[in-house]
């Protein structure tokens, strides 16, 4: 006659032994606490996307929101692209130099820019500029009850406060668009051309929109896109569940620029291999 089977191990015995009662008790509120967080970040922006489709009502808000926004960021996102620009073109110049191929330096610096290091860019800017902002002010505006003022009046705060946002940040999208390619571009030309002396204007401009297409700008726009409308909604969502004093406001505007950045990398990279993965559209080899 066989021994009955051992019992289950209990769930303080699978524990981590090193850590205390206290702290497995912590980790688990934690791990919950996040889930939680997101299931709410998930019903919060199917929430925000169906009162956008009432928002056109206060289409006048929105105007004044995307004239606000292009006059904070179109000049920080100018620069910040065309700093990059440097960098990417200093890097790409002395790398190829090594191996002989520094008059192809446009190859380098011109696949770049439309198709990772803009739109990187970008995001940091929504991320840090635009979204921090949105979060700043509606989180201000919930521990002051101007929201809750807003429902007393019979004014849908989703369509009124999120979804103009929302609409506000995607009618920049195009222009911010337009800038950081120029940004990057102007970026590069500087540096190669007049900083380092290592190619001519007429040169470096011919190798780099030789690898530069309309589509692939198409692509870029795209890609802004499907980055600026989650990016947003977080911003949105911890602005409006914001609550106590102005410390708090200050952890959930710290809270959205660390899951923006992260949701900046994961779709710039996801929509790179989507667009690219399986052709790299580059008259090299051709």
């Amino acid at each position: 006659m066989t021994a009955p089977p051992p019992p289950p191990p209990s769930a303080a015995a699978t524990a981590d032994p090193t850590a205390s009662e206290p702290e497995q008790v912590g980790a688990r509120k934690v791990h919950s606490g996040f889930l939680h967080e997101m299931g709410e970040l998930v019903v919060f922006s199917g929430q925000a996307i169906v009162a956008m489709f009432g928002t056109p009502r206060y289409f006048s808000e929105v105007l004044g929101l995307t004239a606000r926004i292009v006059r904070r960021t179109s000049f920080l996102l100018l620069a910040m692209n065309v700093f990059l620009g440097f960098s990417v073109a200093t890097f790409g110049f002395f790398f190829l130099r090594t191996i002989g191929a520094g008059d192809f330096v446009g190859v380098f610096t011109g696949l770049l820019t439309q198709r990772q290091v803009s739109m990187t860019m970008y995001g940091y800017v929504l991320s840090a500029s635009i979204c921090c902002a949105i979060t700043a002010e509606l989180g201000a505006a919930k521990i002051q009850q101007e929201i809750d003022a807003y429902e007393s009046t019979g004014v849908d705060p989703m369509q009124l406060i999120v979804g103009a946002r929302v609409l506000a940040v995607m009618m920049f999208v195009p222009l911010a668009t337009v800038i950081s390619l120029i940004g990057q571009n102007l970026g590069n030309y500087l540096d190669i051309v007049v900083v380092l002396g290592g190619n001519g204007s007429q040169q470096f401009l011919d190798v780099t929109f030789s690898v530069q297409s309309m589509i692939g700008q198409i692509y870029t726009l795209i890609t802004f896109f499907f980055m600026t409308l989650p990016c947003v909604l977080v911003a949105c969502f911890y602005g409006m569940r914001a609550s106590g004093g102005p410390a708090d406001v200050g952890r959930a505007v710290a809270k959205s620029l660390m899951i923006n950045l992260i949701l900046v990398h994961v779709i710039s990279a996801f929509f790179g291999v989507f667009f690219y993965g399986r052709n790299l559209n580059i008259p090299i080899g051709d």
